[in-house]
């Protein structure tokens, strides 16, 4: 390699040849059949899920027990991290969030137990996925925040 911009001139696979990749779930390594795939890379190759069929399926079976044996909250509910109501959600400015929002209620759940803790907003229940529910993260975040609160 001549240029180090020669690594940006197309999208590659790290494996190409891969036939098997690990689920970072249940972390057994399975063929990329056991996988969904969901888009194709500008090469014209798939990508593929990072967990598997199996453990999707497993985790999508917990949500519809848990929302069958759940009552849904009450009318005047609000979600206990953003505080915001059903109305307000509904009323946001925010486009991009009204549409990806797929009603007011999300059903939260501990990914490891499986049980119920609560109903959170969309927006909310994103962030403590994107967060990996780890307490660590959040409280990161929460001091990274504090650390610049005073700058504005």
């Amino acid at each position: 390699m001549t240029d180090q911009l020669e690594l940006f001139n197309s999208n590659k696979s790290i494996r190409p040849d891969a036939v098997t990749k690990p689920c970072v779930k249940c972390n057994n390594v399975k063929p990329l059949t056991s996988f969904g795939s969901n888009w194709r890379r500008t090469d014209g190759s798939k990508s593929y899920m990072n967990v598997c069929s199996e453990c999707t399926y497993a985790s999508q079976r917990t949500v519809l027990k848990l929302k069958e044996t759940t009552p849904p909250p009450p009318d005047n509910y609000c979600c206990p991290i953003c505080n915001s109501s059903s109305e307000d959600l509904k009323n946001k400015i925010d486009t991009a969030y009204q549409a990806y929002n797929r009603g007011s209620w999300v059903l939260d759940h501990d990914h490891s137990s499986g049980k119920f803790r609560g109903w959170l907003c969309n927006k909310c229940n994103s962030a403590l996925g994107w967060l990996q529910d780890d307490i660590n993260y959040v409280r990161r975040a929460l001091n990274y925040l504090e650390n610049f609160e005073n700058n504005s």
